[in-house]
């Protein structure tokens, strides 16, 4: 259960918040029947306040997981850039278009049928001018008005008739007494609902036409036309109304009214080539403009030009509604529609268009003809642009997928993988320097193995070299040893050695090869076994002739033979300085012979002596000769033989230590024993240098005699 238990400080208050809102739904369940007094609803609001915090915290925690994980790959990036650049942007221009274009549209359709309105309006007003005339001729002179005029309105109605079947025609008049009111109409009013006829107040007597919602008396109005189509009477009209009191004592007023039927719905058609509907009680306000004929069959249709209880398709046609904004005839007033009968118009603009433009016109035909082949180009530049947008996000994804899949066999230490370069691009160029990377990784990985492999042989060559240094000083009576070699580098091309003869006599040697690195220390090896192996011949063949090991010439002689074989057996530009010297306790004397080495310190109490004598560096010329010299010794005595590593060793100036120095240091320090001397002088030399990695060996041997 631990494992499922909250760790941050976030899940921890969010699993508060839930136990408590847990409990808190318990606590208003209607099972509890527990009411909660206003402190405690505070409370449980303020907790439900508060769970808002988690909630928002979590989902920008999933919103950052799956962003990254959704936009790790470049691929992806890619996508949604050119989603939120190019595809995003062109939806929202195409919504812009396709609004303007349906606004366009709609105010387009409007304004035609707005003008064909217009058009009937202004007939159906020149024929009650017309009529007014008429009417006005039968009543000149004097007298009371013609029996004929029911007659003359007839006769006249009839070419009304003949353009829209259901209009209706009202002629009212007045007698000399107000309350005398004639009444003359054709057979489209209701003669019963006849004497319920009033012009409304606020006409006046001013003229009037227009498109007309019968609020008043709709009673009146009854189309024939209508009822033998078995539909219902509209109370949209298209009316005109005018006055006239050329005999004042007999004004009268004539309405012309023509309504919204399918006649004047065909003839509208005719004009703007799409078909029209006209319903009751729809609810057409915000977004709800647009229908489908389905929907309007569960309303009160009155008429359209189309049968929708025929053609299944008539049933399924998108329409428009129609703001017309009639007058309402009770109030003078401009109604809206959703309080009138609505019209609709077909949502098609093939047709609109196809009656716009006409086929006749040679102007609208070439308008088209352009229109279509810049629909036709902009429609191919954007297949070819999505094509090659599609195609270079792949030529890149590829190349990072190529180039992730390259770091992963580099990953696996695999510097053999190279990257098939398919472009002379930049990300082309990126995969050669890819390629050019890993080759010189796979050489760097190459000379890395091979050197570590000569670290390790130097490693041993180190081990083997340590093993020819002496590993202790050998202990004298009379006289104290020491001796040390620290290497510039892993192995060393400095030489010292002891070589104990007898309890009474040593041997002790120095040298210093030219060169540094492996030839230096296989050619220090060479110069110590062939150190220990003339040794060796030499007091063999000076025992078996019965001379003393130590007598006069010997330390000189061995040196002429390590001479005459290291010429032998190295190279021309290969030798090395050397130091021998053989110390007899018995006799109290000490033997050296000095090839071209530094001169050793041999301090006494008369003063410092440098032990020159002998000759030239060991493996240069064969027939060389040594000369050696003989020192007696006295208790204090000391000797101090180095390398040039230790008087060279400069300092951040560039100084070298020097034998002066190195000179007085000894002299100072006489009186120490051989280790510590030996100690403060490499302590000396080390804080003098300035550079950790010095150049060459440093090496010595420090003897005291006592």
């Amino acid at each position: 259960m631990r494992q499922y238990l909250p760790r941050t400080r976030m899940g921890i208050f969010t699993t508060i918040l839930i136990v408590l809102w847990l409990l808190k739904s318990l606590l208003l369940s209607p099972l509890m029947g527990r009411s909660l007094s206003p402190g405690q609803q505070l409370s449980v609001d303020l907790l439900t306040f508060l769970l808002i915090i988690p909630a928002v915290y979590y989902l920008w925690k999933l919103f950052s997981v799956a962003r990254r994980k959704l936009l790790w790959k470049i691929r992806r990036r890619l996508v949604l850039a050119n989603i939120f650049i190019g595809a995003i942007p062109a939806l929202f221009i195409f919504i812009i278009l396709s609004a303007s274009a349906l606004l366009l549209y709609y105010q387009f359709s409007y304004y035609l049928l707005s003008n064909q309105i217009g058009i009937h309006t202004g007939q159906i007003h020149a024929f009650n001018l017309s009529l007014r005339a008429q009417v006005e001729q039968g009543l000149a002179g004097s007298g009371p008005p013609p029996p004929g005029l029911r007659s003359l309105i007839e006769r006249d109605t009839q070419y009304l008739l003949g353009a829209y079947p259901a209009a209706s025609v009202v002629l009212r008049m007045e007698g000399q007494a107000k309350q005398d009111v004639a009444i003359y109409a054709n057979q489209n009013v209701s003669s019963s609902a006849l004497s319920d006829y009033q012009v409304p107040r606020w006409a006046g007597e001013r003229e009037f036409s227009g498109l007309v919602f019968e609020d008043s008396q709709p009673q009146v109005y009854v189309s024939r036309v209508a009822a033998a189509d078995k539909a219902k009477n509209s109370r949209l009209f298209l009316r005109s109304l005018v006055f006239s009191d050329l005999r004042p004592e007999y004004p009268f007023s004539i309405e012309v009214s023509v309504p919204f039927d399918r006649y004047l719905l065909e003839r509208l058609k005719a004009a703007l080539g799409q078909d029209l509907l006209l319903a009751d009680h729809v609810n057409v306000s915000g977004l709800n403009v647009m229908l489908q004929t389905t929907e309007l069959l569960q309303k009160s249709i009155l008429s359209s030009t189309f049968d929708l209880s025929g053609d299944p398709r008539n049933a399924s046609r998108s329409v428009w509604s129609i703001m017309l904004f009639p007058i309402s005839w009770n109030s003078g007033s401009e109604t809206g529609s959703g309080d009138s009968q609505v019209l609709f118009v077909e949502l098609s603009t093939s047709r609109l268009f196809h009656n716009v433009f006409r086929t006749e016109s040679n102007v609208s035909k070439t308008i088209l003809g352009v229109l279509q082949i810049v629909v036709g180009f902009f429609l191919l530049v954007e297949l070819i642009s999505l094509i090659i947008g599609i195609l270079l996000t792949k030529s890149i994804t590829n190349a990072i997928y190529s180039l992730d899949r390259g770091t992963q066999f580099v990953k696996r230490g695999d510097f053999s993988h190279r990257i098939v370069v398919k472009t002379d691009d930049q990300l082309g160029a990126l995969a050669e320097s890819f390629n050019q990377m890993t080759e010189y990784v796979q050489t760097l990985v190459k000379e890395r193995v091979q050197k570590e492999r000569l670290e390790r042989e130097l490693e041993i060559a180190k081990e083997v070299q340590e093993q020819l240094f002496p590993r202790q000083a050998p202990r004298m009576a009379r006289m104290e040893i020491t001796g040390l070699c620290l290497p510039a580098r892993v192995v060393s091309g400095d030489y010292y050695d002891f070589l104990q003869f007898d309890p009474n006599s040593l041997g002790m040697a120095l040298g210093d090869i030219c060169g540094k690195g492996i030839s230096a220390a296989l050619l220090m090896a060479n110069l110590q076994a062939t150190l220990r192996s003339n040794v060796s011949v030499f007091r063999r063949e000076a025992a078996a002739a019965n001379h003393d090991h130590n007598g006069a010439g010997s330390v000189a002689r061995v040196v002429e033979r390590i001479n005459e074989q290291i010429y032998r057996h190295t190279s021309a530009n290969k030798f090395a300085s050397f130091f021998y010297a053989v110390y007899d306790e018995k006799a109290r004397i000490l033997t050296y012979c000095n090839a071209g080495h530094n001169p050793p310190f041999f301090i006494t109490r008369n003063g410092c002596q440098r032990l020159a004598t002998g000759g030239t560096v060991v493996g240069i010329f064969p027939d060389a000769e040594y000369e050696e010299e003989t020192l007696p010794l006295e208790p204090g005595d000391l000797l101090l033989a180095y390398t040039d590593g230790i008087s060279e060793s400069v300092n951040e100036y560039g100084e070298e230590f020097g034998d002066d120095r190195l000179m007085r240091l000894v002299v100072e320090n006489r009186s120490l024993s051989a280790e510590q001397l030996q100690r403060i002088v490499v302590e000396s030399v080390l804080d003098w240098a300035f550079e950790e990695e010095r150049d060459d060996d440093m090496t010595l041997i420090v003897a005291k005699f006592v």
